[in-house]
């Protein structure tokens, strides 16, 4: 079994650094010296299309994977591409707008931005505009916060469609249930998704065209210049989860290593160096394993009474159930019950499998219809806890309500940030910095910084939808299985053993060097101004700066964003204070001709505070005097 591991491993090894390594030809890549992008006309159906694809980011229907899915901008980025005729510059632009929201983490209800509607929108507005990659992520962000609302007013009404389930609980319907969990929601959800994205995709690329063309050049320039700027919050976002303790030296390791070999190495290569180093981190620095988890675990978990089973579960059933979790656990999240209709949906194969009477139908349906939240992956232990205490409970066993309940609030909180903390703060970045790095390419320092050298290559979109399913699968499933076989003692078991400590302290590891790739990549700070010395101008930045420690502009934004996050300033107060910033610092305040000048088109140096140095020129010849 382990060869068989082994192989798919490297298998899928081989698989992305071919990708990494593919002609910029291949699925009709773009590469660095094609033509400016035209613009395209979005159709009815292209916008329909699109539409729908943004529904089914936020659906049920794609086996719990949509949310890792089609909900990022790089996956969307990539579809959006294939329905208006153009995957490669649909992904490199997907890729661009996904940098930002690489922290990206909804857990408990909260959405800080919507990211898939930032996706879908977003790129369909730059690609359909004729937007470059770098532009398109101001613009992509502020679509993201629009699409909150979307998010917020599902959850509020979503909490009618809960009562409707307890209704039908009340009758021991246990069909009526299942279909109060999916079927208003999903169709409420329909409507708020589809109509102003449909509406968005078909009008939206000559609005913001126009907008753009109505705009001074200089106001343009300083939104590419913000494109540059805007990664470094969702990577400092991330770094808030990993960027600690031993593991912090990894991250200046992948940043120096990318800046000195100018890009040339792909982030597969900086991923594969990570692993090997956190292997040698775990094998060779000591830790502490969490012994206060392990104890918090070990207070909910309370003897089951062992009884010789009546009736029992099949694997038919705990599959089925799983099935249904996996599908359904937000197709009604609501702000009062969050998951708890979904739970109820998951357990009613194992409740027709124990239960024969209306009133023991009735309670068990009840009892599962209550508040509950948990990571819907690795918190699928909590799952199959309570199907083997429900399972012991029809046996004869002295198990009440309020002990399932008990187990249900003890573990889901435990579960919930061990689950985000690896599903959502270190797995699916990590596979999105590769899949980017396979996508795109680096930011470079032109006068006005743009994506170049870039592969637009679609096969970075389709290598991480196929390694976060697998994953996320494999996980949801093993977690679910156990947690029934093994019971609560699973939790207290692995907290025990240090296991997710190891887990946790080895993802860190590899996460910080690719998120240092990352910053070195896509993080762009370019000053402009130059001082003249002896009749010669020196640029701050390339006479001065970059000869001592190259990008230590970027590294340093990066860095001051981390620590003002952990200084609880709010990411949304950042972004508009590094917008601002960035197009105040593309206006030309100074330089030769530009004071009164329409030519903001940056050939003269010092025309600004932030865009790449160009050098002035000879200096002009000197006057004759009379």
């Amino acid at each position: 079994m382990q060869r068989k591991y082994a192989a798919a491993g490297a298998g899928l090894l081989v698989l992305m650094l071919l990708a990494a390594t593919m002609p910029a030809a291949v699925l009709g890549a773009s590469s660095a010296t094609t033509s400016a992008p035209h613009q395209i006309t979005v159709s009815f159906l292209q916008a329909a299309l699109i539409a729908i694809g943004y529904y089914l980011a936020n659906s049920p229907w794609l086996f719990g994977l949509a949310f890792f899915t089609l909900y990022r901008p790089l996956v969307a980025g990539f579809f959006v591409g294939l329905i208006l005729g153009d995957p490669a510059q649909g992904t490199l632009i997907g890729a661009a707008i996904n940098i930002p929201y690489l922290g990206f983490i909804s857990a408990g209800g909260n959405l800080p931005a919507d990211a898939g509607f930032a996706g879908w929108v977003g790129t369909t507005v730059a690609l359909a505009s004729g937007i470059d990659a770098t532009k398109a992520i101001p613009i992509a962000f502020g679509l993201g916060l629009l699409g909150t609302i979307i998010f917020y007013s599902r959850m509020a009404v979503d909490s009618v469609f809960a009562h409707w389930a307890d209704a039908r609980a009340e009758k021991a319907d246990i069909a009526g249930v299942a279909l109060m969990n999916w079927l208003p929601g999903q169709a409420f959800l329909f409507v708020v998704s589809f109509v102003p994205v449909f509406l968005l995709a078909l009008n939206g690329p000559s609005a913001v065209q126009d907008a753009l063309n109505a705009l001074p050049l200089w106001t343009v320039n300083g939104l590419v210049i913000a494109g540059g700027i805007l990664p470094a919050i969702g990577i400092a976002l991330n770094m808030r989860f990993i960027f600690r303790g031993s593991a912090i030296p990894y991250f200046f390791i992948g940043f120096i290593l990318m800046t000195v070999t100018h890009g040339s190495v792909s982030l597969v290569v900086i991923a594969a160096i990570g692993l090997c180093l956190a292997y040698l981190h775990l094998n060779f620095v000591s830790r502490d394993a969490p012994l206060a988890a392990a104890q918090a675990a070990e207070s909910t978990a309370a003897p089951v009474q062992a009884q010789e089973p009546k009736v029992r579960l099949t694997r038919g059933d705990l599959i089925r159930s799983w099935a249904l979790w996996t599908f359904f656990a937000h197709a009604n999240y609501s702000y009062e019950r969050l998951q708890g209709t979904g739970f109820a949906h998951a357990m009613t194969p194992i409740i027709k499998r124990l239960y024969t009477t209306p009133d023991e139908i009735r309670d068990a349906l009840k009892r599962h219809l209550v508040f509950f939240n948990t990571e819907p992956n690795f918190g699928n232990v909590v799952h199959g806890t309570v199907i083997a205490m429900e399972e012991q409970r029809a046996n004869g066993a002295a198990i009440d309500d309020d002990a399932i309940n008990s187990v249900k609030s003890g573990l889901m909180g435990p579960m919930a940030g061990i689950g985000d903390t690896l599903s959502q703060s270190t797995i699916t970045p990590i596979l999105l910095a590769l899949g980017i790095g396979i996508a795109g390419g680096t930011a470079s320092g032109s006068a006005v910084p743009t994506l170049s050298g870039a592969t637009g290559n679609p096969l970075g979109a389709i290598i991480y939808m196929v390694l976060v399913s697998i994953v996320i699968v494999a996980i949801g499933y093993t977690a679910w299985m156990q947690g029934y076989s093994r019971g609560r003692s699973f939790v207290t078991e692995i907290l025990k053993s240090g296991t997710i400590d190891r887990v946790l302290i080895g993802a860190g590891v590899l996460g910080n060097m690719v998120l240092g790739a990352l910053a070195a990549t896509f993080v762009v700070v370019n000053l402009a101004p130059t001082v003249t010395i002896a009749g010669a101008q020196m640029n701050l930045q390339a006479s001065i700066i970059d000869p001592l420690f190259p990008g230590a502009l970027a590294l340093g934004l990066v860095v001051m964003t981390w620590w003002l996050l952990q200084r609880r300033v709010n990411p949304l107060a950042l972004l508009a204070i590094y917008l601002v910033f960035a197009i105040v610092s593309a206006y030309p305040f100074f330089g030769p001709g530009q004071a009164n000048s329409g030519d903001y088109s940056y050939g003269a140096c010092t025309s600004s505070l932030l865009h790449q140095y160009t050098p002035c020129g000879a200096p002009p010849a000197p006057t004759a005097q009379p």
